[in-house]
């Protein structure tokens, strides 16, 4: 039985570990603010859900810009503090140089998964700029295919996301994955494109989830297609 197993990115694979801290410390120094990382993390948790179904698209690097200035300054809003424009820029300066790393258990997860010869793809809600997050850190050569949102003019949770991507590829195997982190983005569209989802919950956050296969490591994920 052919099986192809396709990912998420970010929080599934890949994250920010410092984002927090770094946040944290730009507060104290530049507003002279202590924030706990507790509400910090917080902050970040409701900008996600805030924004999770409408992806940014840049065409411009002017829109790039803008966008995160009106970002920083929503984020910061949520932790009762108003910060000027030129404070908001230098913000997403300190934030964007936080670098991407895997998680602790993906590369030997997708190794293993190579070894035994899975075809792998990556699906992710990004902008053009997602290989080149995925070659900095070593992880494009796990992938037999990478798709970005921008790159397919259609985004998670459209369905069509899925079926645009997978247009090649589904037709070949007998078993067609999707393993994600949110349950609303990855598990409920993949499922409408007859994908078989897999979530994946690090921190627990869908402790009464139970129509769907879940893990907590992606190390998990070669006992359920095994």
């Amino acid at each position: 039985m052919k099986k192809l197993l396709v990912f998420d990115c970010y929080q599934t694979l890949i994250y920010k570990p410092g984002l927090g801290t770094a946040l944290q410390k730009f507060l104290a120094k530049e507003l002279k603010a202590q924030v706990s990382l507790k509400h910090i993390n917080l902050a970040f948790k409701i900008m996600y859900n805030r924004h999770k179904f409408q992806h940014a698209k840049f065409s411009t690097e002017k829109q790039r810009r803008n966008y995160y200035r009106g970002y920083n300054q929503y984020l910061l809003n949520t932790l009762g503090l108003d910060i000027s424009i030129p404070v908001a820029d230098r913000l997403n300066k300190v934030l964007s140089r936080v670098p991407y790393v895997s998680y602790p258990d993906v590369i030997s997860t997708l190794q293993y998964l190579k070894s035994r010869h899975y075809q792998l793809g990556l699906l992710a809600n990004w902008t053009s700029q997602l290989e080149q997050v995925l070659s900095r850190i070593k992880l494009t050569k796990y992938f037999d295919f990478v798709f970005a949102s921008h790159n397919l003019g259609v985004q998670k949770p459209d369905p069509r996301f899925f079926t645009k991507a997978l247009r090649r590829h589904r037709k070949k195997y007998d078993k067609v994955y999707y393993v994600g982190d949110d349950y609303d983005l990855d598990v409920i569209p993949a499922r409408r494109a007859k994908l078989i989802p897999v979530l994946i919950d690090r921190e627990n956050n869908y402790p009464t989830q139970t129509d769907c296969t879940k893990v907590k490591t992606l190390r998990s994920l070669i006992h359920i297609i095994n």
